[in-house]
């Protein structure tokens, strides 16, 4: 491990790292503020489930969720769809960048020719990747806690590390598809394609499973089916089948894409 590569590859994502981070602490931060315009109207809580239909909770991953509970209400507006969509796209970038980008543009073929083994390099980058991920979940989490007690709203403190820890993991297992699509290609390009691709039909998937019986098994294949905040944040629980499913792949992509830079012709 490098401290001056990782510190060079954050400071490349520096400005990234923090427009993402002010942006999912603005929408954090409004949406709990928004919450207390409404709970405890149960009228307008029942007005608004009638408008939104089955097709429409399930388009933003939040099939069978209430909008009366916090949980529920952070999960349809924010936590379900927007925020898995949020911090996809940040990883994804860091991702393209650490590897195929530089591979690209022959930065990396320079980096390699200076007194560092490429398993140095390729493990520094990726510990850049968790720190940037570390700091854009404390950017979701941490306005939530300081947003509920400005404003009076019941927030579980054992609830949000709850989440922060899942949040990691979650995005960690995008962030580790993406890094090793990264050793694989050559071009930012085709990293965010590819990945950004998979997150589409994961949704398609997630989607048509949701107000089609027949496809029910399409959802299992998906990360939204495992993905469920309103219950962390409301019943502060984690289903086992969530962390296996996540924490798995995080692992066995970053392992893969180790393994294959490697191995990979960086002039190619």
């Amino acid at each position: 491990m490098s401290w001056t590569i990782i510190r060079a590859s954050l400071q490349q994502r520096r400005t990234s790292l923090i427009w993402y981070s002010v942006g999912l602490a603005f929408y954090s931060y409004f949406i709990v503020w928004y919450f207390p315009q409404f709970a405890g109207n149960e009228a307008f809580f029942e007005q608004i489930e009638e408008i939104m239909s089955e097709e429409m909770l399930a388009a933003f991953g939040a099939s069978d969720v209430s909008f009366s509970t916090l949980g529920g209400f952070l999960g349809i507006e924010y936590l379900g769809l927007i925020w898995v969509i949020i911090v996809g796209a940040a990883v994804i970038g860091f991702a393209a960048k650490a590897i195929a980008s530089d591979v690209d543009m022959g930065t990396m073929e320079v980096t390699l020719t200076q007194p560092v083994s490429r398993l140095k390099v390729v493990v520094s980058r990726y510990i850049a990747m968790l720190v940037y991920v570390i700091v854009i979940n404390l950017a979701t989490v941490i306005p939530i806690i300081l947003a509920g007690m400005q404003f009076d709203v019941e927030v579980d403190n054992e609830s949000m590390l709850l989440l922060f820890v899942a949040g990691l993991v979650v995005t960690l297992a995008i962030g580790g598809f993406a890094y090793m699509v990264s050793a694989f290609s050559t071009g930012g390009g085709r990293v965010a394609a590819v990945s950004s691709g998979l997150l589409g039909a994961m949704w398609i998937g997630n989607f048509v499973s949701s107000v089609n019986e027949n496809t029910e098994f399409l959802g299992k294949l998906t990360l939204f089916h495992y993905w469920h905040p309103d219950k962390i944040i409301d019943d502060v629980t984690v289903a086992p089948e969530t962390w296996w499913m996540f924490g798995v792949a995080a692992v066995v992509f970053a392992a893969v894409g180790i393994w294959r830079f490697l191995g990979r012709d960086i002039a190619a």
